[in-house]
């Protein structure tokens, strides 16, 4: 996979679909900030991150198609399945799929199709990825990118997650604390959030 083609290729779809790219982008950017924070934690590569990415820049295209909104995650799952890709392989793509499809409502499970024909390790690979959009999606909850970085400290029972924001974020810690669930049963870590106001330079 040529990263910079397959990454171009996502861009292409996003900006096809999605009706507010900058809530999209940041929530790509705290996502990957997240992974590239829990690294030692979750043990997963660079293939792995750009999974994530582009689930992250893909979470919501479902609502180009459902305008009422409940089944959006679904329909952006339908989406990324149906495109014919010139530069992601299939397992790339129903990677990439399910992530984007568990970013809301109900966490992976094995009453699920899809989710039920992954491997073990695949379905590790979801959990994990879908944990931290789940969290990063609700970091962005209002879609004004109050939350502008975070930063985790990894203890044996806790996950510390620290917002930089020079904005009140208390709706936003509020989605991401509804939305750790994943995140505390994969990692089996308490998640935890804190606000770390900016610098004024």
């Amino acid at each position: 996979m040529n990263g910079t083609d397959a990454r171009e290729e996502v861009m292409a779809l996003m900006q096809a679909l999605e009706e507010e790219p900058h809530h999209v982008q940041h929530a790509a950017a705290l996502a990957v900030q997240l992974f590239d924070e829990l690294e030692s934690l979750h043990g997963l590569g660079d293939p792995d991150r750009f999974i994530l990415e582009g689930a992250s820049l893909l979470h919501d295209i479902g609502w180009s198609v459902a305008q009422d909104g409940p089944g959006h995650h679904r329909q952006s799952a339908r989406l990324i399945r149906e495109r014919t890709w010139q530069h992601l392989g299939p397992e790339t793509v129903e990677l990439m799929a399910q992530v984007a499809r568990y970013h809301r409502k109900s966490p992976p499970d094995l009453e699920h199709e899809e989710f039920a024909a992954l491997s073990p390790a695949e379905r590790h690979r979801v959990q994990q990825l879908a944990a931290l959009l789940r969290i990063a999606d609700g970091l962005d909850r209002g879609h004004q990118r109050h939350v502008t970085g975070v930063s985790v400290e990894i203890t044996p029972g806790r996950l510390l997650i620290s917002l930089h924001s020079s904005h009140p974020c208390s709706r936003e810690i509020g989605a991401a604390a509804k939305k750790s669930d994943l995140a505390a049963a994969v990692f089996h870590r308490a998640i935890a959030f804190a606000v770390l106001p900016e610098s004024k330079s």
